[in-house]
């Protein structure tokens, strides 16, 4: 998603060369994103938005129309021939249209002119919420106006706040290093007014921005790496996602859908709807690469098993070299799978998409019970950390590709039932399933337990016998000249090269970590479960689910830096 802002006065003259200048960056998206739809989110007023549709639409680039108002009421705002182009362009197939509503602003025109700019003010709102990457036509200067292209580049890079106007002057500062993983970025096309006063440098070419401080901006005139980087990995998650698809090797995923209680406004459903494909596609998948990373587990658990064996065999029962011979091959086959595969980061592709999914399952009930305004996704992402591993940071841009355009109104809950309904498909569901793996882990805990336990007794054993009756044992042949003494060493070498093989296989697959992820997971829902029962208001019932998200979420994404960190290095303090 790519939110446009500009300015409606723009120079006449200066038209051609910024149509070009967006060609030049929308080229740029598509060429990085060839398999994923790039979408242009733009206000659709008269000048710089209408430009940008424009180009995009003759790119095959999809735009979606935000309109702050109804489009009666917008019409208004153009004078009779741009608002048949605005017509034109809605009507064109590849735009889609939204109006926004805005709190206070009834339904009726005329509306005054405080409820105009807040209806401006809206669209920045939602300009800022959905977007993963800002194109700006903007003369670069500073403007108190709410609403304006200055208001809303100032606050999508944090420079302006409600509480903060930000600052009065500008300073650009050539970056002499990289923007950080997760810093807003906004591509600046450098337009001049036709009210006059020129852009804020006559020399200012087209470059990316980030903030720095209240009034500093840094520029770079190449596309930072890290999002590079991040735009082709998500090319790469749609991508695999439609090859593994097409070749049939991917299960449907789970749908969340299907539990949607009938009391949801049919005006929901499509974005939910939207939520619940995209889960699926997260979560099928998540499954597909932890089955195959769990597999390469296995695989080298059995390998480590076989060597150990092979050695015992040499040490113990015969010296014959093709013994050796077999312990050099799987040592080196072993070696070879690994650097092979280690490419093919199955692991972390699947610890990405199961972080994925689980922020979309989240988001799909917060969503549905009315409380995603109350918990922003990215930020937790970002409280984390996570997003400056390698290979998460682009989930953020998923999380924008599922914001709603309307956050003011909220989804209606239905009263208690639909509440209720809520609660019991999402938490009561979610608390059943941590109980029945927390059960599971723990059973499968205690047998292993005993079964060290068993180990250890019978090597004690074992070294009892052989240091008791040794000598006599060293010379009862059992056959082909191996003396029981060594059958029994063999013994005891085996089961301790078990023992560490399945230590080493239950360290790789983290089962102590998922127990821990499981139980605290479950003391999340067990609590939110207990203070729903006792309340009854929306407004406190509210506040637990967003608590509950914001909770569920954080405990996703540490158990998901938890297994990173067994297979990778921990990001540089640079990112």
């Amino acid at each position: 998603m790519v939110g446009v802002s500009g300015h409606r006065d723009l120079q006449p003259a200066d038209l051609p060369g910024l149509r070009e200048a967006v060609t030049r960056f929308v080229r740029q998206l598509k060429e990085l994103l060839p398999d994923t739809e790039v979408r242009l989110i733009v206000g659709m007023a008269e000048g710089a938005d209408l430009l940008v549709a424009e180009t995009a639409v003759a790119l095959e680039v999809s735009v979606e129309a935000v309109l702050p108002m109804a489009l009666e009421h917008y019409a208004s705002d153009f004078d009779p021939r741009t608002f048949d182009c605005l017509q034109e362009l809605l009507a064109h197939p590849r735009v889609s249209c939204v109006e926004l509503s805005t709190p206070g602003c009834g339904g009726t025109a005329p509306h005054s002119a405080e409820q105009r700019d807040a209806m401006y003010v809206n669209l920045t709102d939602a300009l800022i919420r959905r977007s993963s990457l800002l194109l700006a036509l903007w003369d670069g200067k500073v403007s108190p106006l709410h609403g304006g292209t200055a208001d809303t580049v100032l606050r999508y890079l944090g420079l302006r706040t409600d509480e903060n106007p930000g600052p009065e002057t500008l300073e650009l500062t050539e970056a002499q290093e990289e923007a950080a993983p997760g810093e807003r970025i906004v591509y600046w096309t450098p337009a001049a007014r036709s009210s006059g006063g020129g852009v804020v440098s006559e020399s200012q070419s087209p470059c990316f921005l980030w903030g720095t401080g209240d009034g500093s901006l840094q520029v770079q005139y190449t596309m930072p790496a890290h999002l590079k980087s991040q735009l082709a990995q998500l090319n790469s998650y749609n991508l695999e996602f439609q090859q593994l698809t097409q070749a049939g090797r991917l299960e449907p995923g789970s749908s969340l859908i299907s539990a949607l209680p009938e009391s949801v406004p049919p005006s929901e459903r499509p974005m939910l709807e939207h939520m619940d494909a995209q889960y699926r596609k997260a979560d099928a998948l998540a499954v597909y690469y932890q089955r195959r990373s769990d597999r390469l587990f296995h695989l080298f658990g059995v390998m480590a098993f076989a060597m150990g064996f092979a050695y015992l065999v040499y040490e113990k029962l015969t010296e014959d070299r093709i013994v050796l011979i077999a312990y050099l091959l799987i040592l080196l086959s072993s070696l070879g799978l690994y650097y092979v595969l280690q490419g093919k980061r199955w692991f972390g592709k699947h610890l990405t998409y199961r972080a994925l999914a689980e922020t979309l399952r989240a988001r799909f009930y917060l969503r549905l019970a009315g409380a995603d305004r109350d918990v922003d996704a990215a930020e937790v992402l970002a409280l984390s950390g996570i997003d400056r591993f390698h290979g998460f940071g682009w989930i953020a841009f998923v999380l924008k590709g599922i914001e709603p355009s309307e956050v003011a109104v909220q989804p209606r809950r239905g009263g208690a039932a639909d509440g209720g309904r809520v609660e019991q498909v999402w938490i009561d569901g979610q608390y059943a399933y941590f109980t029945r793996k927390v059960a599971a882990l723990e059973g499968s805990s205690r047998r292993m337990k005993r079964m060290r336990q068993g180990i250890f007794v019978v090597i004690l054993v074992t070294i009892s016998v052989l240091f008791v009756f040794g000598h006599a044992l060293h010379r009862i042949d059992v056959g082909l000249g191996v003396p029981l003494k060594n059958i029994l060493t063999f013994t005891m070498g085996m089961l301790a090269v078990l023992l560490g093989v399945w230590e080493l296989h239950q360290d790789k697959m983290a089962t102590r970590e998922l127990l821990w992820q499981y139980r605290n997971q479950l003391t999340h829902f067990s609590r939110a479960r207990a203070q729903l029962a006792r309340m009854s208001s929306d407004r406190t019932r509210t506040a637990v689910l967003a608590e509950l998200g914001k909770d569920s979420l954080m405990e996703s994404y540490l158990w998901a830096i938890h297994r990173y960190h067994r297979e990778h290095e921990p990001p540089t303090a640079g990112g």
